[in-house]
C-alpha cells in the first residue's frame, strides 16, 4: 500500500522514531533530494545552515546519512528500511537495559525493611477504588505475584489477551508456584479461528480457560482472600476502575457466582 504523507505527517512519524523537529526535517530532506549538499540541505529545510551541521554529525552516528567525500561534501541518506529498523532496535537495547536496570533496584527494595502492612484476609475488612490507569494494573500484578494457591478470572477475550500477554512474566511464575488459575471468557462465542487465537496467547495446559457466550460480571478472586471488580466495561484496564475489597461476604458472593458460571461456561477446545 503507497500512502502519500505531508512533509508534516512524515516529520510526526520520523519523531515518533526519536530524531528531533530539525533531525526529522534534515533526514527526509536529504531522503526526498537524494544527493545533497549542507547549503542544498539547509536551503530545502528551512534549517539554519549552523544547525545542519550539528544534525548531520548526530544523523551520522545513527547510521541514517553518510558523508561522501568530495569538495564540497555530498550528504546521501543510507537504505531507510535498514535504517529506521535500527532506530528501533536501539530503542528496544536501551529499554531493556531500563528494565533490567529497574529490575535490579525492585529486588533490592523489595527486601528492605518497611512498617509492615496491614495483613490481607484479617477479620477486619478493606475496600479500595482504584481509579482508571496504571493503579488497576499494579494492583492486578501484586497481588499475581503475592497469591499462594488460586486466582478466579472473569474478563472479556480482549482485556484477557491483553493482561496476559502484559503480565506473562508474573503469571508464568505464579504456575511456576503451583498457583490454580481458572480463567472465564465472558461475552465470547468464538470460531475455531479465534479459539486457535486465544490458544496460541494463553498457555491452555497451565491455565484452566472456559468462555461464555453471556455477559458476565467482570472480577479476580485471590486465595479467596481478596477480590478485584470492574466497575465499567471500558475495553482496557488502563481505561477501567475496579474496587479492591477483603469483605470475606462479598468475597464468598462471587466465589459462588465465579462456580455457578464455570459450569455454565464451555471448555475451549479445537478441531483437530
Amino acid at each position: 500500500m503507497n500512502e502519500k504523507l505531508s512533509e508534516l505527517e512524515k516529520t510526526d512519524l520520523l519523531m515518533g522514531l526519536g530524531l528531533t523537529p530539525n533531525q526529522a526535517k534534515v533526514y527526509q530532506t536529504i531522503l526526498k533530494l537524494g544527493n545533497a549538499t549542507v547549503i542544498q540541505i539547509a536551503k530545502s529545510s528551512s534549517v539554519r545552515r549552523e544547525d545542519v551541521y550539528k544534525v548531520l554529525s548526530t544523523l551520522e552516528k545513527m547510521a541514517l546519512v553518510e558523508k561522501l567525500l568530495g569538495k564540497p561534501a555530498v550528504i546521501r541518506a543510507t537504505p531507510v528500511a535498514g535504517a529506521l529498523a535500527s532506530l528501533v532496535l536501539d530503542e528496544k537495547v536501551k529499554s531493556d537495559e531500563r528494565i533490567a536496570s529497574m529490575k535490579a533496584k525492585f529486588q533490592v527494595l523489595s527486601k528492605a525493611k518497611w512498617v509492615q502492612p496491614i495483613t490481607v484476609g484479617e477479620e477486619q475488612s478493606f475496600y479500595a477504588l482504584l481509579p482508571e490507569g496504571k493503579a488497576v494494573i499494579t494492583r492486578l500484578t501484586s497481588s499475581i505475584i503475592s497469591s499462594k494457591s488460586n486466582v478466579l478470572w472473569v474478563d472479556t477475550p480482549k482485556e484477557i489477551l491483553h493482561l496476559i500477554s502484559l503480565l506473562s512474566t508474573e503469571i508464568k511464575s505464579a504456575i511456576h508456584n503451583r498457583v490454580e488459575i481458572k480463567l472465564i471468557i465472558e461475552d465470547f462465542r468464538p470460531d475455531e479461528d479465534q479459539k486457535k487465537q486465544v490458544q496460541h496467547t494463553i498457555n491452555t495446559e497451565s491455565i484452566n480457560v472456559r468462555f461464555n457466550p453471556q455477559p458476565l460480571n467482570r472480577f479476580e478472586i485471590f486465595d479467596d482472600k481478596e477480590a478485584m471488580i470492574s466497575t465499567n466495561r471500558k475495553n482496557t484496564s488502563e481505561g477501567t476502575s475496579a474496587l479492591w475489597t477483603t469483605d470475606n461476604n462479598l468475597i464468598g458472593i462471587l466465589k459462588g457466582y465465579f462456580e455457578t458460571a464455570w459450569s455454565e461456561s464451555k471448555e475451549l477446545k479445537t478441531n483437530k
